[in-house]
């Protein structure tokens, strides 16, 4: 093979071929399909794509330029959507009742499992060599989690680096966090912060508020504001923030200000004991906390670029505040 090729539209194998002229065009078709090439710095598997001459465009080889990405959602399971993926993190949108990570307790799946299945299917490697420059297996690590019935964003590291980057970023509060819930109860200010100390037991899942200096406590804080009224329900909708991140925080700091999450069934005292009276009805009948992680904002860890990432809440929020707006 002469590696010459007539200067007029080819196909992009024809393009690839012509670079490598002491191998088949057999085997440079299944390099292009394996996402060994890249064009305008982006990896792509489309052998039949018809150009002219791409020059520097078309290289061989993983990109110089940033890594690739995909910045569209795509459902990789009936709860979980994938938002965004490069080869240092994930975020995801799962629905409520998934869980975030696997539990030993739970034998349920999760959010963390999902997407290792998805990334490591063996009908993926096209994938994981066009985000990873290999087809090695991929072990997504939590940054952070959501409650089980709480739905929204969620963002998952797929190196030990990056997610030693993020978690830094959350302790030093650069790791932006938004909430969407509905508190049953009315502010007295149309925004504020919530401070508390919170006490963990040594089981891990009884997290209470204490007084300050109590020992082992840590001092929780929650930013808020009112978007909306709901007057003749006494029903707000919140913006909420998390600075820190304690585990249960926002449901047992809107409880302790007088504004318990609609639904919650561990600090809504009327829904609390709604559940425990078998064949009670739920308080405005919704079934989870009505809360939902709406937005993350990071810094990328490898070049610092800001990052910000939209979720809208899920039907049951909507079909609840569609409720509310008819019979105010």
């Amino acid at each position: 093979m002469s590696g010459e090729i007539d200067q007029t539209e080819k196909t992009l194998l024809d393009w690839a071929a012509a670079m490598c002229p002491d191998s088949s065009r057999k085997r440079v078709k299944t390099w292009v399909s394996s996402g060994r090439f890249c064009l305008d710095g982006v990896v792509t598997t489309k052998a039949g794509l018809r150009m002219d001459d791409p020059g520097d465009r078309l290289t061989l080889g993983a990109p110089d330029a940033a890594p690739a990405s995909l910045g569209h959602r795509k459902r990789i399971h009936p709860k979980l959507v994938l938002v965004y993926l490069d080869s240092d993190l994930a975020i995801v949108d799962k629905e409520p009742g998934l869980l975030s990570v696997p539990t030993d307790q739970q034998g349920k799946t999760s959010a963390i499992e999902i997407l290792s299945n998805y990334l490591n299917d063996a009908r993926g490697e096209v994938t994981r060599r066009s985000f990873f420059g290999s087809a090695d297996p991929i072990k997504p690590l939590p940054v952070h989690r959501l409650d089980q019935y709480t739905s929204g964003l969620l963002c998952i590291a797929l190196n030990d680096t990056t997610r030693q980057n993020l978690i830094t970023q959350l302790r030093k509060h650069d790791f932006l966090r938004e909430y969407i819930a509905y508190a049953d109860g009315e502010s007295t200010a149309p925004e504020g912060v919530w401070k508390n100390h919170m006490l963990l037991d040594e089981s891990g899942f009884n997290q209470t508020i204490v007084p300050e200096g109590t020992p082992n406590s840590v001092e929780a804080t929650t930013y808020y504001k009112v978007e909306k009224v709901f007057a003749k329900h006494h029903i707000s909708k919140l913006r909420i923030r998390l600075e820190t991140g304690l585990k249960h925080q926002i449901r047992i700091q809107a409880a302790a200000h007088d504004m318990a999450l609609i639904g919650d069934r561990l600090y809504h005292e009327s829904t609390r004991k709604a559940v425990a009276k078998k064949g009670a009805k739920l308080p405005y009948s919704f079934k989870r906390q009505a809360l939902h992680a709406a937005t993350i904002g990071i810094k990328h860890p490898k070049d610092g670029k800001k990052l910000r990432f939209e979720s809208r809440i899920p039907g049951d929020m909507q079909d609840f505040e569609a409720r509310l707006s008819e019979h105010s």
